[in-house]
């Protein structure tokens, strides 16, 4: 092959995009569609997806009544009136983008009217973490997450069929927050010259060997790859951009929605990563090239050969399933701390207010949150019970997100709150508080190391018939109590609704 054949580059991005067959083609533009509705393209590459947003009523104007019901919140805050130095107007100011750029959150909430005016400071933080969330994906997970596109891209130029789950390869936990540092840097660099306007299209393109050298090395350092980078595209980068512009009409199909994603993402993705082959076959003597499985000829030119074998695992292989507990030791787990939370919420409620009642939120006698945490603790965390302390701070975690979530959706979908930890100590929106998660956490412990044992345990001294049946059984009922709620609603009897 010559130095750099204009035909030969131009030739193979076609094949591997378009001849290869249908799937792989369609797994392109599947990729392509994945990291355009992430963000993780530009805006040109993101135009069908806009669309497909509009067509689905996502891009609606948000009502002026619920921001003015966030405005009126955030004014009557009890920091204005004690801090008069501090200028709401700027608060103000921070509502109006916050409600512009995450107006899905504003709509979201605000199908329920009712949830939205009980609980507009709850919005408004949800729009603060949405925020914050969205920063940290852009700028930490999401440009980490192209050096998985691009092993997806490579790896599809020497074999016949990919699965789509390779772009989570590079993704191994050893290797997570190293890829996420030198993404950020790479990204990063790439700006603040880009300010410069010539000096970014410069960097542009002599840093561009680096999300692949990720992809293939992925422990490979910011300071390596941005000079072997250098090197590798050093007298090149003329060549890259005549390339480039001699498909010049991809530039055109791109400002054509769905046309692009299907037609001109799948051929610049592949055009891009023939870039990085052929400037790797002239650097081949590099130690950083650690993968032997892309030294040979693309699979649109050796058909005949057999997939490759790369160093570099996937991921899905890589997650270890614990199965020390079957499914039927699950479920009579998961109705055991069913009842036991039931029966700790009756108690409770027996010993303060001396009233015997239903605390469940079913009819029957049992507490679902309760079974779902204990479940939820066992069938996740088990495998850390080792480290009692990381054990610990995990089912605290665990464990508060669930009881968030739980009394949210009882709150929005069904405007009822069966606790409300507002007068506790270090409560969140009054959903969760500290008292509670620490008693969660002992109970989480109490489940890992003696009470799940203890019931997978008794289950298995049953044969295996009996076991099978007695699931059955608790199950029937639950889903039958299941019914009623969907036919009576929830049970809201006397001391219903009351909190620890």
């Amino acid at each position: 092959m010559k130095d750099w054949d204009y035909r030969q580059i131009r030739k193979r991005s076609w094949d591997t995009a378009f001849k290869k067959g249908v799937g792989p083609w369609w797994t392109l533009v599947v990729v392509g569609a994945l990291f355009a509705f992430l963000g993780a393209a530009n805006a040109a590459q993101t135009a069908g997806v806009n669309v497909a947003d509009q067509v689905a009523g996502l891009e609606n104007t948000v009502s002026v009544s619920n921001i003015e019901i966030l405005k009126e919140h955030v004014l009557n805050l009890p920091v204005f009136a004690r801090f008069p130095f501090l200028n709401s107007e700027l608060a103000l100011t921070l509502i109006d983008a916050l409600t512009k750029s995450y107006s899905w959150v504003i709509q979201l909430f605000g199908a329920n009217a009712a949830y939205f005016k009980r609980n507009p400071g709850e919005v408004i933080w949800f729009l603060l973490a949405t925020a914050v969330l969205s920063l940290l994906l852009r700028f930490f997970i999401q440009n980490a997450s192209l050096i998985g596109r691009e092993r997806f891209l490579m790896e599809n130029r020497m074999q016949e069929k990919v699965k789509i789950r390779r772009i989570l390869a590079p993704y191994h936990r050893k290797d997570l927050l190293h890829l996420i540092w030198v993404g950020f840097c790479y990204h990063g660099s790439v700006l603040l010259w880009s300010l410069t306007i010539v000096g970014g299209i410069y960097k542009a393109y002599q840093y561009a060997m680096v999300p692949y050298l990720q992809a293939e090395n992925p422990q490979i350092s910011w300071k390596d790859a941005k000079k072997l980078s250098a090197d590798m595209t050093n007298g090149y980068k003329w060549n890259m951009f005549l390339t480039q512009l001699s498909y010049i009409y991809i530039l055109v199909l791109k400002a054509v929605p769905v046309v692009g994603l299907l037609v001109a993402l799948p051929l610049e993705y592949q055009l891009n990563t023939e870039f990085y082959f052929v400037l790797r076959e002239k650097e081949i003597d590099k130690r950083f090239f650690i993968e032997p499985g892309f030294d040979g000829l693309p699979y649109v030119e050796n058909r005949e050969a057999k997939a490759p074998l790369y160093l570099l695992d996937d991921l899905v292989d890589d997650i270890v399933i614990d199965t020390e507990y079957s499914l039927t030791d699950l479920i009579a787990i998961f109705f055991s701390f069913c009842f036991a939370g039931w029966c700790w919420e009756v108690l409770l409620h027996l010993m303060q207010n001396h009233e015997l009642v239903n605390r469940g939120t079913l009819y029957g006698p049992w507490l679902p949150i309760y079974g779902c945490g204990g479940t939820a603790i066992i069938f996740f965390l088990n495998r850390y019970k080792n480290d009692p302390g990381k054990l610990f701070f995990m089912i605290v975690g665990l464990c508060g997100v669930l009881e968030y979530a739980a009394s949210l959706i009882l709150d929005f979908i069904y405007n009822a709150s069966y606790w409300d930890y507002k007068e506790m100590f270090l409560n969140l929106n009054g959903r969760i508080c500290f008292a509670g998660l620490l008693l969660f956490g002992i109970g989480g412990m109490f489940g890992i190391y003696i009470a799940g044992p203890k019931i997978r345990e008794m289950m298995r001294s049953l044969p295996r018939k009996r076991q099978i049946v007695i699931c059955a059984v608790l199950v029937t009922l639950f889903v039958a109590d299941l019914i009623c709620v969907a036919l009576f609603g929830f049970n809201s009897g006397a001391g219903v609704g009351g909190g620890i």
